[in-house]
């Protein structure tokens, strides 16, 4: 849009046209004219297309995410104010994405494709125009061609189609799905960690020298240096991950029935163990034990490990055992639970009320 109003006017491609004279050209055509641009177009063909969760209809409620430069802000500002006054637009609001901009590729990578995900998973799942009986998409339309391929990474994850105008096409298309998925328990065991680096965007690595990291998350870890300090942080892909797999649980969870044990009779603790249990561990193992579903907490001796908390999906192969870390930053205490689940839903359940207990 912004490129073609240049043209239009015959200004600089560095200088910006003025808005309102740049706002009545775009109101004088019909929005599927080109020169409303990519942005514009998308919208008008998006109104009454079907799509793999159904058909666009009105009312429109619009989010622009514009990126972290002058031609973002400037584009996306215009387009707010050209869709604030449209019978078929209901809401419209818009955001910058800090660190979105290719003046800086490592601060792309690392910070403006993480933003993307938590302003995408906000928008899509809070009050964005409501948060019942609404078709949501995410249109691609537009702006760095690395946010395209990304875009399809976030729609996969929060379930949500994807749609692209290309040059000329008289409809959008729906992105396909990617023919894989991610792995939930993986989270699950890495919630703790995924949590803090989200909230707190980057943290020492010498913090987490004595965790266990599964080589696959390992992998996908951003490393940087800082006045002599190694800081790791959550890649986009991780970020993704994480926001995902937080906003949207799994299918044909149940919960399991209530344990018949009385819980003074639930907890176990092992002879074998040496030396003095992990700080806080008694007051773990009793609320662990107090769980409605739990038969029976066992404690199964320590390991050295600086995590205070970990659930491991894979630990045992039982559908009805679930293992557990519980620790003081030093070392943790292994506990297993022994619980009704008789079906792989059930553990399930059980798993995701487990991953931030403690």
């Amino acid at each position: 849009m912004l490129t073609n109003l240049r043209r239009q006017f015959g200004i600089d491609p560095a200088d910006y046209p003025d808005e309102q004279k740049a706002l009545a050209a775009l109101r004088r055509v019909d929005s599927t004219d080109r020169l409303c641009g990519a942005e514009i177009n998308s919208i008008a063909h998006l109104l009454g297309q079907n799509l793999s969760v159904g058909t666009v209809t009105q009312p429109l409620h619009l989010h622009f995410l514009g990126s972290d430069t002058q031609d973002g802000e400037w584009t996306v500002h215009v387009l707010t104010r050209y869709y604030g006054t449209r019978g078929e637009v209901e809401s419209v609001s818009s955001q910058s994405i800090a660190g979105l901009s290719g003046d800086d590729c490592d601060k792309f990578a690392r910070t403006g494709l993480r933003n993307l995900v938590k302003a995408c998973a906000r928008a899509l799942t809070s009050g964005v125009g409501g948060t019942q009986g609404m078709t949501r998409v995410i249109n691609a339309t537009g702006g760095y061609k690395a946010q395209i391929s990304f875009a399809g990474l976030i729609g996969q994850v929060l379930k949500v189609p994807v749609v692209y105008l290309f040059e000329q096409f008289p409809r959008c298309i729906e992105l396909p799905p990617l023919p894989v998925g991610f792995d939930r328990a993986l989270w699950i065991e890495h919630y703790p960690l995924f949590a803090r680096l989200s909230d707190e965007l980057m943290i020492p690595a010498n913090e987490f020298a004595s965790w266990y990291i599964a080589p696959e998350v390992e992998t996908l870890l951003d490393r940087e240096c800082i006045d002599g300090v190694e800081y790791i942080a959550l890649s986009p892909i991780l970020e993704l991950l994480h926001q995902g797999f937080a906003l949207i649980s799994p299918p044909d969870l149940t919960e399991p029935p209530k344990a018949d044990t009385p819980v003074d009779r639930r907890i176990r603790v092992s002879t074998k163990e040496q030396g003095h249990p992990p700080r806080g561990v008694n007051q773990c193992l009793e609320r662990l034990a107090g769980l409605p579903w739990v038969c029976l907490a066992s404690s199964e001796g320590f390991v050295n490990t600086g995590e205070r908390w970990r659930v491991k999906p894979g630990g045992t192969p039982h559908t009805n055992e679930i293992l557990v870390l519980c620790g003081d930053g030093n070392k943790a205490q292994q506990i297993r639970l022994t619980t009704t689940c008789t079906t792989p839903q059930e553990r399930q359940w059980c798993l995701e009320q487990l991953k931030g207990m403690f």
